[in-house]
């Protein structure tokens, strides 16, 4: 399954899905503006959301024992309690599951698999997370990665493998058509550039309406 990031939707079918808690998976855009503003949209439906989000992460780190990352962690709790800083440890997606229980997991995993080679590998290290979701009793929603400049020419391969992946079990969302990178500024990735954190909340907001017009 597809979405377009264009997509109209009809917001009432919210009560429709929204029937537990969500869980918000990332990495380091989850960690910045993209992710803070999804988390705070997903609180606007008044149903338990966790956020765990963690810099420099694939599907991989999320399953590895002892796994830590070194360039920010932001995770938020049901109730807002919030951790994040630097260095710390990447949550352990079993548990994740396990201890939250959610009805719907929100998967921003993709931009980090640009510079790895094995195709199988990608595939296989985002199907087992999806597989994981399925088989937990929830519903899957996997975020594409978002258009960049230094990671231009892995756009395609990315897209192409994460719908392959994923794409007979969690709803896909396709961040390219709702997302610029400019020729000049900023680390050709993360949307720190001026007016970078507007496209990165765009971006948030195109989800969350997809999200919730499912």
């Amino acid at each position: 399954m597809a979405v377009d990031g264009d997509l109209c939707l009809d917001i009432s079918m919210l009560s429709e899905i929204m029937l537990g808690t969500l869980l918000f998976i990332g990495d380091s855009h989850s960690v910045g503006p993209f992710g803070q503003k999804l988390d705070a949209e997903l609180r606007t439906l008044n149903v338990p959301v966790v956020m765990a989000t963690s810099c420099g992460t694939i599907a991989a780190n999320w399953y590895r024992e002892g796994a830590t990352t070194s360039c920010g962690y932001l995770e938020r709790d049901a109730d807002r309690t919030t951790r994040q800083g630097t260095t710390g440890p990447v949550p352990q997606f079993q548990s994740l599951l396990a201890k939250t229980k959610p009805t719907h997991v929100i998967v921003a995993l993709a931009t980090n698999y640009a510079n790895f080679q094995s195709e199988d590998f990608i595939k296989q290290d985002m199907r087992r997370m999806a597989q994981d979701i399925v088989n937990s009793g929830a519903q899957c929603f996997w975020v594409g990665m978002p258009t960049s400049r230094k990671l231009a020419d892995k756009h395609e391969k990315i897209d192409r493998l994460t719908r392959a992946a994923v794409g007979d079990l969690c709803t896909y969302f396709d961040s390219f058509p709702v997302t610029t990178y400019p020729a000049t500024g900023g680390d050709g990735i993360h949307f720190y550039f001026p007016g970078g954190p507007a496209v990165a909340q765009n971006w948030a907001v195109k989800v969350f309406e997809a999200f919730t017009a499912e």
